[in-house]
């Protein structure tokens, strides 16, 4: 297999990613090539009144249906390729679409008058393109093959090796004869090819050599980023000792191990245990996130989404009571809905979720959690009646330490890191979230939020 990719970009995402797009940008152009041939050939025929021979004819028609039948071949290959260095690739992709083009127009260039059709000029916009994909020595064998094949042709049939296929109509003579024309053709083609290969690809290098920068400072951020993290970890796990310590205490006088406490100070001791509570809550969620960013992988098992509901309704469930919120479960699927996550991660998606609906929901309110399919996906769908997201908030919901214009603080705690948590954690189950205000639930007073949490269903038993 030849190697065509450099050895820096084997695990460069962008990448391969830039490649597979301009292989389908080639595929676009190439049915653009079909209707221009067509108009080309409809063109000299009844505007130019030229004079096509019967097997020229023929050859343009199968030419036409070549391109077409090789195009849509190569657009159903394309679905089917790795980005293995070692293997077929979509590197070899592209050089594979410009041996093909460029055969097809040798033939084509060839029937039409080699040196007498300006057709051939389309081979220097192969070099350009290629220049742009292939390696150096790459591109500039094949721009030697083109112009070693082309001088032949038209050297043999100069010599009367091989036929010639004049266009009637298009030379008042034929300049294959001419030698003085074929020389300068030649030279001013050769020259042609060869000077944009050496500019193109140079520009070409430079952009990889920039890239390869790019990719260099990236991994160099990101081996930082580990580095904050692990730090990060470290720190905050070192603060979470003596928040747990203190609620130990906390528990110790308020369970009356010391005897009698005073109501006023009982109650103040139970909104430190609160408060610590939260603080525990934010360490966690910094710590989950820590490793989320840390590690490129997360655990995946087939786990089954009702029941994890159910778990985190469990959890919530004093929650609920104390506010008298009636929770409504709408399963729309009335089967077991597999999917394929981390279950202790998802179980964090759902009581995040949930625990929202509940802390901006009014007492004696409703929360709705619906079930459905959507094609191919899960759609897990919170309803609530709580506050409410104003419009302006929305687009920035996700973002980290971020809480939205109408959540007042003292009677709304939080740390704005719940929801960012929750998105990247489904993210990397190649999931999406969409959070919606007002929801189907809430009125003009407390319209509501919908969150919706779509994940790939796995199988469906």
């Amino acid at each position: 297999m030849i190697r065509l990719v450099p050895t820096w970009a084997y695990d460069y995402k962008e990448f391969w990613e830039t490649i597979r797009n301009r292989n389908i940008w080639f595929i676009h152009i190439r049915y653009g090539a079909i209707i221009m041939l067509i108009a080309i050939y409809l063109i000299a025929v009844f505007v130019m009144k030229l004079n096509f021979s019967p097997i020229q004819a023929k050859v343009i028609i199968g030419i036409l249906f070549f391109i077409t039948g090789y195009n849509l071949f190569l657009s159903y290959l394309r679905k089917y390729l790795t980005c293995t260095p070692g293997k077929f690739n979509p590197l070899h992709f592209s050089l594979l679409q410009m041996v093909l083009d460029l055969l097809t127009l040798m033939v084509l260039v060839y029937f039409t008058g080699s040196i007498e059709t300006p057709l051939y000029m389309l081979f220097i916009f192969h070099m350009i393109i290629g220049s742009l994909i292939l390696p150096a020595n790459v591109i500039y064998s094949i721009a030697t093959i083109i112009t070693v094949v082309f001088t032949a042709i038209v050297v043999g049939e100069y010599n009367s090796i091989i036929p010639h296929h004049h266009i009637s109509g298009l030379f008042t003579s034929e300049e294959r004869d001419n030698w003085n024309f074929i020389f300068a053709t030649l030279g001013i083609f050769i020259f042609t090819i060869y000077t944009t290969v050496l500019i193109t690809n140079r520009i070409a290098r430079k952009l990889y050599e920039r890239e390869q920068e790019l990719k260099e400072t990236l991994d160099k951020l990101n081996e930082a980023e580990k580095i904050k993290q692990k730090y990060l970890m470290g720190v905050v796990h070192e603060i979470k000792t003596p928040i747990v310590a203190a609620q130990s205490i906390i528990e110790v006088i308020t369970n009356g191990y010391y005897g009698n406490v005073d109501k006023k100070i009982e109650d103040k001791l139970l909104r430190i245990k609160i408060r610590t509570d939260e603080a525990l809550t934010l360490i966690n969620n910094i710590l989950r996130i820590s490793k989320l960013k840390l590690f490129d992988e997360i655990s995946k098992e087939k786990v089954d989404v009702l029941e994890i509901i159910n778990n985190v309704i469990g959890k919530h469930k004093e929650a609920l009571q104390r506010k008298n919120i009636k929770l409504i479960i709408n399963d729309y699927i009335k089967e077991k809905t597999v999917v394929k996550a981390d279950s202790v991660l998802l179980e964090l998606v759902f009581s995040n979720i949930l625990g929202n609906a509940i802390k901006y929901s009014l007492a004696n309110r409703e929360i709705e959690i619906l079930l459905k399919y959507d094609l191919a996906n899960l759609v897990i769908e919170f309803n609530d009646m709580g506050i409410g997201i104003p419009e302006k908030d929305l687009k920035n919901i996700f973002k980290q330490f971020y809480r939205a214009s109408n959540i007042s603080t003292g009677q709304y705690e939080g740390s704005g890191l719940g929801l960012t948590l929750v998105k990247e954690i489904v993210e990397r189950f190649e999931g999406n979230i969409e959070v919606i205000s007002p929801s189907k639930l809430g009125d003009d007073e407390f319209p509501g939020t919908t969150v919706k949490v779509i994940l790939p269903l796995f199988i469906k038993e």
